[in-house]
């Protein structure tokens, strides 16, 4: 599922609890599928960070290899 989906559960989910007309059960319920809902939006967000974080460190190596590449061709005398 998707980050925006699960957060758009989330605050359904939110919004039902707060309507205060639910039974306790079907609090108690909601209330279980948010944790849930919860659990899966962190997951999705720690697997994005970890992906942002790998592209950013990719680019920052393609950088340093071009600045790399760079000096040296201007020590070159042809």
């Amino acid at each position: 599922m998707k980050i925006e989906d699960l957060m758009n559960e989330l605050e359904k989910i939110v919004e039902l609890l707060n309507s205060q007309k639910l039974t306790l059960d079907e609090s108690l319920e909601l209330y279980r599928k948010g944790i849930e809902t919860y659990k899966k939006l962190q997951e999705a967000l720690n697997k994005a960070r970890i992906e942002v974080e790998d592209l950013y460190a990719q680019l920052h190596q393609s950088e340093v290899k071009t600045d790399g590449d760079d000096r040296s061709a201007e020590g070159r005398e042809d």
